[in-house]
């Protein structure tokens, strides 16, 4: 089993190795992002605006993909932060442009989440690994309050962190080996083979867990995504809750001896994807079954 480490120990040996320009990502009409930063404790906080807009889909010259999450990075690195970091104690209050009804709207996270451990050889495709030893990079917590006002703010999860541990992921379209490199052995991220147009995965919903990545290949742990950039999803039912009518602002608080990383906030109405359990798949596929069957009947030849 290899380890791959995501921050900076690494990161310029990374960025020495590749080169990537994102193109610009395009959310759908019912998904929006926090726009600005409504208020923040400068204490405690560093680079309050990378959580705001749509989320980074590139690092040190990397495409970020679940097993390459976008990473906070010191003053003195050669690239500029993209996440905002919040630590022990500290509060950040993002606004989204518009007050978006609460009824069915789901709150995404996006924070600095991947894969860590991965079950493959070097020139190979990655591979995560296998459930019992799948880890990841720190996942964040935070308490999460919402608002429509921005003044009074209703916490949910009854007031309790929530962890945001799915990894996020920027392109439906991969061409990922393992590689090694400084006595590292990590993932190199590509979004698309050469000649391949990088295609971006959207802001919809993910409301899987991240047991479900255990074992899975890139090309099944995409799928398994659905198209998505993941991320950690708040459900319609836990907004509904809060009493509100609409919400436009998201506040984290982290807990005493925690740190959280943000990358982006999001809203959305859109359905969200939830991953075909393995018998439902069987079901799925014995009405194609049934008519192959019929089909091939209906070509064997009287007599035969």
């Amino acid at each position: 089993m290899h380890r791959f480490s995501p921050y900076a120990s690494f990161a310029l040996a990374l960025a020495a190795t590749a080169c990537l320009t994102a193109p610009a990502f395009a959310s759908t009409a019912t998904t929006e992002f926090a726009s600005s930063v409504a208020s923040y404790s400068a204490s405690t906080v560093s680079n309050p605006n990378g959580s705001i807009g749509q989320f980074a889909t590139s690092e040190g010259g990397y495409a970020i993909d679940p097993f390459f999450p976008p990473y906070p990075q010191a003053a003195s690195d050669s690239y500029p932060a993209v996440l905002t970091t919040v630590k022990s104690g500290g509060s950040l209050t993002l606004k989204f442009p518009t007050a978006d009804r609460a009824t069915g709207a789901y709150l995404g996270i996006y924070s600095s989440v991947g894969l860590i451990n991965v079950n493959s050889t070097v020139g190979g495709p990655p591979q995560a690994a296998s459930s019992g030893t799948i880890t990841l990079s720190t996942p964040s917590e935070a308490v999460v309050s919402v608002s429509a006002d921005g003044t009074n703010f209703v916490a949910l999860n009854q007031g309790n962190p929530i962890i945001f541990d799915n990894p996020t992921n920027a392109y439906i379209t991969v061409d990922d080996t393992i590689v090694s490199s400084g006595g590292y052995t990590f993932v190199s991220p590509q979004p698309a083979a050469p000649g391949v147009t990088p295609q971006l995965a959207a802001a919809t919903p993910f409301m899987g867990n991240v047991s479900e990545f255990a074992g899975k290949t890139e090309s099944q742990i995409l799928s398994l995504l659905g198209n998505t950039a993941g991320g950690t999803w708040i459900s319609p039912s836990s907004l509904s809750a809060t009493g509100l009518s609409t919400i436009q602002f998201v506040r984290f608080t982290v807990p005493t001896g925690d740190t959280a990383f943000i990358n982006a906030a999001a809203l959305s109405d859109e359905p969200p994807v939830v991953a075909p359990e393995p018998a439902a798949l069987g079901l799925l596929l014995i009405p194609a079954i049934g008519l192959l069957a019929t089909k091939r009947r209906s070509t064997v030849r009287p007599g035969r």
